[in-house]
């Protein structure tokens, strides 16, 4: 019954419960970031979010090519997405790093995932 129910609203056009959760939240992350380091040093480097472009693992990411930060210029994230609320970057050769939203706003990297990053929005 549930199915059906959703297969109506897709063809009539209307939000379903997956499409406006995720749809309205990656226009809310969507954007300019500024790659901080441990301490919130900056790196220089700038990440943009887009929410309208497909990219590898969902929406694409790109790196300002300015950056200089060596990590970061290897990782390279050319995709995003949102998995459970948190943030997902997909580098070039396909590996992941994730990230959780912290309450001043900042994108941190999970600490199980290795070295400290984090992504505050310009």
């Amino acid at each position: 019954m549930l199915a059906a129910g959703l297969c109506l609203a897709v063809e009539a056009g209307l939000p379903t419960p997956a499409s406006s959760a995720g749809a309205g939240r990656a226009g809310e992350v969507a954007g300019r970031y500024a790659i901080l380091r441990a301490g919130d040093k900056d790196t220089g480097c700038m990440l943009t979010l887009f929410d309208h472009a497909r990219g590898p693992g969902g929406f694409r990411a790109q790196l300002a090519p300015a950056c200089r930060d060596q990590g970061v210029v290897i990782f390279d994230p050319v995709g995003w997405s949102l998995e459970r609320g948190r943030l997902a970057l997909t580098a070039r050769k396909g590996h992941q790093a994730h990230f959780e939203q912290q309450a001043d706003g900042v994108w941190r990297r999970d600490a199980h995932e290795g070295k400290a990053l984090g992504l505050k929005r310009l």
